[in-house]
């Protein structure tokens, strides 16, 4: 696999992203969006598809944003199956307080929630000492 983990987020959240790719990138994680793959004139989903096929697992921050989505949704969708069917991580991350799906919260999750600092450096460690272990 070319990347650690595909991040799957509503463009209302790239503050949040921007910062926790950049935590996860220090930590050593090889982070893929679809902000890394678009290339002008490439067709958004072909790229984004690939991306997900060159992550060995996925990451979806949930936010009101996000949940209301039709992207993030079925970049959901896609993750979901890739971890029932082959066993690849999908790690749920709270960036607001939403409910999450029903199989989303069959998952542990990380939360984001109002976190700085050390506390998301905490947050990055874990996450990303997941990522390392995961099969």
């Amino acid at each position: 696999m070319t990347y650690d983990v595909f991040v799957s987020y509503s463009h209302d959240d790239k503050n949040l992203v921007k910062d926790l790719v950049e935590r996860l990138g220090r930590r050593g994680v090889r982070v893929v969006r679809d902000e890394v793959v678009m290339r002008p004139g490439t067709p958004l989903v072909h790229a984004v598809e690939q991306a997900i096929r060159d992550a060995a697992h996925g990451l979806l921050v949930f936010s009101e944003a996000s949940m209301a989505s039709g992207w993030v949704t079925n970049e959901y969708y896609v993750l979901m199956q890739r971890s029932i069917e082959n066993g690849q991580l999908f790690i749920p991350v709270l960036a607001d307080d939403v409910p999450l799906p029903e199989l989303a919260r069959s998952r542990f999750y990380s939360d984001l929630r109002d976190v700085t600092g050390e506390v998301f450096d905490q947050r990055a460690d874990a996450l990303a000492e997941a990522l390392r272990v995961a099969p």
